[in-house]
């Protein structure tokens, strides 16, 4: 009876042992288990949430889970699938309206005129590239920005105001939905003449209007000089010829005056004869100074000039060849052609040459054309009656000195320094581009469009953290230093910004600024970005660059990825130039950290591998730019997906995170301390 009692205690021990053994184990597998399946589970949650139909599950690797990762893996190459397709089914149902865009888009290229459409509260829907040039702030144009910032919007809503007045009477008013206007830009530099006319959907409300718009500042400076020559006819000369009228008369009526006082009537008549002239000399160089280049004129190539005298004259045996650095001039190329074809033609008939150099010279504020020939310069009376002749049949009987003083030119000719030799000198205007420097970059061929259903949006005063963030406008921006160091005198190099508007990123809206750091950039930095000191050596510095970067950004959110870091630069520059941005700011990186917390990497170029972006010029301002704004189109999905469509929501879920962020951090570095 012993063996049985002395067993008894052992049976529980051998039982907690194996109730452990078997705790341990199930702890030792939950803990394999517990990284893949959270792995996992972000992954699909990050599928689901995301409406992109390149988002992946990712790699998830465990012997432990067997198949499932597989099967995951092929339900999301499913679902890409099925994404895939509805996008084909959404684009081929755009495609006709696409087309539609395409040919509006293509007219409105092709404007000369200024052409804005715009939503009833005056936002931006499109423009061209003339619109932009008309009202030379390109830093302020863009879709969905105001055109409030570009010119002055009293005259603009008088005309809305009569044209929806009209249209509410109906049809049957039987008067035209369009208005003329007259205004300014904002900056009061420049007067336009516009017309606007009212655009409305197949229901026939109004959606919107559209105005087209005309420089006529030098057309009311002309009508001003006009006055001021009326006055000085009606005026000033009607009472120099009334004295002189009077002084003649007296002298007429009396013959048998005093000579004294005969002679004080002559002096009279002299005076004022002498004050007519003056004041008609006067008034034709101001007429002449005034009118000259009014005539519609363009910059034109001196070769492509010479080249259409030569094959002109080629017919009559008579050679014309361009020598020297071929130059730009300004003027109209038709007519200068003709004179400078008459000129040649009376020239050899003159002189029996038959080869003629046209050699253009840079004068200091002209440009000179030079016809050179083997012969004796044309006498100054020869000259002076061929200029009073028709210059050809085809230029409509306009004499050669019509054209010339449209030009401002008054040719003379003389012996050159070469040895039998003599030239006729032509003074043309100057062209308006740079001589010997490329012309400036031109503004993207095709304007930017996206639906037009924005003009039905009627922005109410909702705070901006009740608007959803779909219907926000977003300034993505990155900046290129000299170093990480603020305060330590590393300085900005080059900044790059996009606009998105209704969830569209505008790509040619795209901006990039180099900046003069005005200190060398360390070769460290130079391996990142590749910039150099030669790159940045014409740039403004950032005093210049920063308040055409404040009128980009207007009023919209700003937007960067660890943006603190590009703010930080930025605000130690704001008070040299002038600017400050109190936008509100949004940092990618701190709503990645909420949507997928600290377990993954929240890198630029970690979260772009995770969501499927490429980005052209990495490290480059605006290549960074471009990508993290399609990062935050992406995350939009995201945040969505999680009840979280309201810029106020996602700024109280992204502070909350940085804020844990940082208390971990806090208390990461105490521990370390401690030990």
């Amino acid at each position: 009876m012993a063996a049985p009692d002395g067993g008894g205690p052992a049976a529980p021990a051998a039982g907690a042992v194996a109730a452990l053994a078997v705790l341990g184990i199930w702890l030792g597998l939950r803990l394999l288990l517990l990284a893949p399946v959270r792995g996992l589970a972000r992954g699909l949650r990050a599928v689901r949430e995301s409406r992109s139909a390149e988002a992946g599950l990712g790699t998830v690797a465990s012997p432990l889970l067997g198949e499932l990762p597989a099967e995951c893996d092929a339900l999301v190459t499913a679902l890409r699938s099925t994404r895939r397709e509805a996008r084909k089914a959404a684009q081929a149902e755009a495609a006709h309206v696409d087309a539609q865009k395409a040919w509006l888009e293509a007219i409105v290229q092709g404007l000369s005129e200024g052409v804005f459409v715009c939503s009833p509260q005056h936002r931006i829907m499109l423009y061209n590239p003339a619109a932009v040039e008309l009202v030379r702030a390109q830093d302020k144009v863009g879709l969905g920005r105001s055109l409030g910032d570009l010119v002055m919007l009293a005259p603009i809503r008088h005309s809305l105001n009569q044209l929806e007045q009209r249209h509410a009477e109906g049809p049957e008013a039987a008067r035209e939905f369009s208005a003329p206007f007259l205004c300014t830009t904002v900056d009061g530099g420049r007067m336009l003449n516009g017309r606007m006319a009212l655009l409305s959907d197949a229901a026939g409300a109004v959606t919107g209007y559209l105005v087209t718009l005309v420089d006529v500042s030098d057309d009311l400076a002309l009508l001003a000089h006009g006055d001021g020559v009326r006055r000085a006819l009606t005026r000033d000369l009607r009472g120099m010829v009334g004295n002189l009228r009077a002084a003649a008369e007296t002298m007429v009526d009396y013959p048998a005056m005093a000579a004294e006082r005969r002679a004080e009537f002559e002096k009279v008549v002299l005076d004022e004869s002498r004050r007519i002239s003056d004041k008609i000399d006067e008034l034709g160089v101001e007429i002449r100074g005034h009118m000259l280049g009014r005539w519609p004129m363009a910059d034109i190539h001196a070769s492509d000039l010479a080249r259409c005298v030569a094959q002109d004259l080629a017919e009559s045996g008579i050679r014309a060849s361009l020598v020297g650095i071929p130059l730009w001039l300004h003027g109209d190329s038709l007519s200068l052609i003709q004179a400078v074809e008459a000129l040649i033609r009376r020239i050899a008939e003159e002189t029996g040459a038959r080869d003629f150099e046209i050699e253009p010279l840079l004068g200091d504020r002209r440009v000179y054309l030079d016809l050179v020939w083997a012969g004796a310069p044309v006498p100054e009376g020869l000259l002076e009656s061929w200029l009073d002749m028709a210059c050809s049949q085809e230029s409509g009987g306009q004499r050669l000195r019509d054209i010339l003083e449209r030009h401002g030119s008054e040719p003379w000719s003389k012996a050159t320094g070469r040895p039998g030799h003599a030239l006729l000198r032509l003074p043309l205007l100057a062209p308006h581009r740079p001589q010997f420097v490329p012309s400036p970059k031109r503004l993207p061929p095709r304007p930017e469009f996206y639906d037009f259903g924005l003009m039905r949006a009627h922005l109410g005063d909702e705070a901006l953290a009740a608007r959803p963030l779909r219907e926000i406008d977003f300034v993505v921006f990155d900046c290129e230093m000299t170093g990480l160091q603020p305060m330590r005198g590393d300085e900005i190099i080059q900044i790059g910004a996009v606009r998105i508007l209704q969830n569209r990123v505008l790509t040619g809206e795209g901006r990039e600024w180099l900046v003069n750091p005005g200190r060398p950039i360390p070769p460290g930095s130079i391996k990142f970005h590749g910039l150099t000191d030669a790159d940045v050596a014409g740039a403004p510095p950032i005093a210049e660059v920063l308040p055409a970067f404040r009128d980009f950004v207007g009023a919209a959110v700003m937007v960067g990825h660890n943006v603190a870091f590009d703010m930080k630069f930025i605000s130690l520059k704001e008070k040299a130039a002038g600017v400050r941005f109190d936008n509100p700011v949004l940092d990618t990186m701190l709503v990645s950290l909420m949507l997928d917390g600290e377990e993954e990497e929240h890198s630029l170029d970690a979260l772009c591998d995770r969501y499927g972006i490429t980005i052209a010029g990495r490290h480059t301002a605006l290549g960074d730019t471009i990508g993290t704004a399609e990062l935050l189109i992406r995350m939009i999905d995201r945040l969505e997906a999680k009840g979280l469509a309201t810029f106020g929501a996602v700024m109280r879920e992204s502070n909350m995170a940085a804020d844990l962020r940082q208390r971990a951090a806090i208390v990461a570095h105490g521990q370390g301390a401690a030990g």
